[in-house]
């Protein structure tokens, strides 16, 4: 009787969904709203408050910052989450990751002085194109001859970023060992431009901010999107409605698509 009731229980509790703060938030709302699980608008949903649990919603949301997300998750305070897959590389926590959501698109770069790079463009490709003519639109491609140049262009290259992990996995894999990784919380743009760097690892989504800073990609390390994520406590627990909000999630995701 008592198993039949808790049961019963279960499948009526609201799940707990942590959600980023910052840049994703618009699009992980919406995304919620158009799956029924929300039906505020994002006005409602915007407080100082850390927990929003309204009647007529479907789940309970708890708006965090968005290196929280997997921590809130992975320790069962939310059934799961949304997270860039950014924060899941550099800060892997024990927690399953169902479902690719397609929203808040940017990507992992290496950046470094626009100057620097052209100028190692232009002379290499100087010396492959000039003969057959092909110099002008090759000087918008940046080769692995450039950024094997670039990359070994000092005994000691220093790199600012906040993302540690993914930036010494990265070079390790291309066999750059000539490097010193500066972490850094914030502003991370301005540190080529005050001479702390040679190069930055960040998220770049439109790259506005490094053209505005005289700083240019030189090579994409990761794509990045929202993920969601589950408790794999919870996973067991409450199965049927994980079932669900995976399942609906999914339908969203092949709507966005145009499947």
């Amino acid at each position: 009787m008592n198993t039949l009731k808790n049961k019963k229980q279960n499948k009526n509790k609201k799940l707990k969904i942590a959600v980023p703060k910052g840049r994703v938030l618009k699009d992980a709302l919406d995304f919620l709203r158009k799956s029924g699980y929300v039906n505020h608008p994002d006005a409602d949903y915007d407080s100082r408050k850390l927990i929003f649990d309204y009647q007529d919603d479907d789940v309970s949301l708890l708006i965090v910052k968005p290196w929280d997300v997997p921590t809130f998750v992975e320790y069962g305070a939310a059934d799961a989450g949304i997270s860039g897959k950014d924060v899941l590389l550099e800060k892997p926590r024990n927690v399953y990751e169902p479902l690719d959501l397609g929203i808040g698109k940017c990507r992992v770069v290496v950046a470094a002085d626009r100057d620097i790079i052209n100028k190692e463009n232009k002379r290499c490709r100087k010396n492959t194109d000039a003969v057959s003519g092909a110099l002008e639109k090759s000087l918008s491609i940046i080769g692995e001859d450039v950024k094997k140049k670039i990359y070994y262009s000092g005994s000691n290259l220093r790199i600012a970023t906040k993302y540690v992990r993914i930036t010494r996995e990265f070079f390790n894999k291309k066999g750059v060992s000539n490097i010193q990784i500066i972490k850094l919380y914030g502003n991370v743009e301005l540190a080529p431009i005050s001479g702390l760097c040679d190069f930055i690892v960040d998220l770049v989504s439109t790259g506005e901010t490094l053209k505005q800073n005289n700083l240019m990609p030189l090579e994409d390390i990761v794509f990045v999107t929202s993920r969601l994520i589950v408790n794999r406590a919870s996973l067991k627990i409450n199965s049927e409605n994980i079932a669900s909000l995976i399942n609906s999630l999914k339908e969203q995701v092949q709507k966005n698509a145009g499947i």
